[in-house]
């Protein structure tokens, strides 16, 4: 009987051991993957930094589109903001780079440029080309390392084909099949969160910007999402923008969009309506929530027109054309959804809509009657990569658009034949 108890001991050890190789050989394997480390600044480097007036560079990782006084500004993400003149649309001229580090966002009113530089807020002289003011520390920063007086301000990320154990591979994060080593670990949601009046009214000195803008500016104030919340920040003294108020929102936030006396809030699960008829403390008035996705919107009359997409920054899996009745602020109701390729920013020009596809390019729409806009596709620009886009009224039926592959320009005199003007390329 022991003999017996000694084989069966003796059977299940050899068993488990085999087992165990079995699950490492399972587990043990050769695998590429992105590391991620944290690329550090102190925050008297933060607080020091500034804007400098360079020559032209050539367009590369662009981000937002705004347009001022016959003049388009373009963020190169992470490192500052092109200048084109385009008095002649057919012949728009690169004429400088205002290198700003850590600039991602901005908007601009009489002659002064309000930017993000990491976690400060800027206020640039356009005519003197000086920083005029400096906000410091109103921007949350990507990671915080307090106990050695620095924040993370971006990350490097590395491409490694290595051996990786069990132990090893078991805490990767994976994003859409791709995984990721967080070097620290902890940063997780901070990296993938990583990764205005709008309505062709130039009164007051304030520029245009896209339906994926994240500062605006209305009177004289400035309004910033940020990652979860709403920033007003009072212009009253235009150099020197004084933060006024903040209103948490949650995670997600993207894009903001003023009509009228409301502000008009996308997120990536949801529109936020807000009225600001005390503008230095816009109220909710109600939140439309959506399936998960990226959610920039443009509003005219009584209809929101929210674009839902997939995308890794989004985590979404929906691209779709939203319509939203907003005639009850309080209540707003879908009306209709229409199935779009992979909608991004869009803007609205008289009865005509135009609608940025990503990399199947851009399209316009008949609106005259908002729910049967899917039946109206008037025309389709496919070759070119739309992001975001700006639509001139009046006299120059002019529309800009931004995408990976440069600056497009078009005459929009008839929407149903876009007319190509011109391109300034990335590099």
């Amino acid at each position: 009987m022991k003999a017996n108890h000694f084989k069966l001991f003796l059977l299940l050890a050899v068993t488990s051991i085999f087992s165990q190789g079995c699950l490492k050989d399972d587990c043990e394997r050769k695998l590429t993957y992105t590391r991620v480390e944290p690329v550090y600044k102190t925050l008297d480097e933060l607080h020091t930094g500034t804007a400098v007036v360079e020559g032209p560079r050539t367009l590369g990782n662009t981000g937002v589109l705004y347009y001022y006084n016959s003049k388009i500004y373009i963020n190169e993400r992470g490192e500052g903001i092109h200048v084109i003149d385009n008095a002649d649309p057919k012949n728009p001229v690169n004429t400088a780079f205002i290198a700003i580090p850590g600039n991602e966002s901005f908007a601009i009113k009489n002659g002064i440029l309000y930017a993000s530089s990491y976690i400060d807020l800027l206020a640039i002289d356009l005519s003197s080309q000086q920083v005029v003011g400096r906000t410091e520390s109103v921007f949350p920063p990507l990671w915080e390392d307090l106990a050695n007086n620095q924040v993370a301000v971006s990350y490097k990320e590395t491409k490694v084909t290595e051996e990786v154990d069990c132990d090893t591979y078991s805490n990767f994060y994976n994003r859409n099949g791709e995984f990721i080593d967080f070097v620290g670990g902890g940063m997780e949601g901070d990296f993938a969160l990583q990764n205005a009046s709008n309505d062709n009214n130039l009164s007051g000195g304030t520029g245009i910007g896209g339906s994926m803008a994240r500062f605006t500016i209305v009177g004289d104030y400035l309004y910033v999402v940020d990652q979860s919340s709403l920033d007003v920040f009072s212009l009253s003294n235009p150099s020197q923008p004084s933060a006024t108020n903040t209103v948490e929102m949650g995670w997600g936030i993207e894009t903001i969009f003023p009509y009228q006396d409301k502000l008009f809030i996308g997120s990536n699960a949801g529109m936020y309506i807000f009225d600001n008829s005390n503008p230095s403390a816009p109220n909710l008035l109600s939140k439309f929530e959506h399936a998960r996705a990226c959610d920039p919107v443009f509003v005219k009359d009584n209809y929101a027109y929210v674009t839902l997409r997939s995308g890794t920054e989004c985590e979404g899996f929906t691209n779709q054309l939203d319509l939203i009745d907003i005639t009850n602020l309080t209540s707003p109701f879908l009306v209709k959804t229409f199935q779009m390729q992979n909608p991004h920013g869009l803007s609205i020009s008289g009865n005509n809509l135009f609608l940025c596809e990503g990399a199947f390019g851009l399209k316009s729409f008949d609106i005259t009657d908002p729910t049967t806009l899917g039946q109206h596709l008037l025309d389709h620009e496919a070759n070119l990569h739309a992001f975001d886009a700006i639509s001139l009224n009046g006299q120059q039926s002019l529309l800009m658009v931004i995408g990976e592959d440069g600056l497009y320009q078009y005459n929009t005199e008839d929407p149903a034949d876009l007319k190509f003007l011109s391109k300034i390329p990335t590099n």
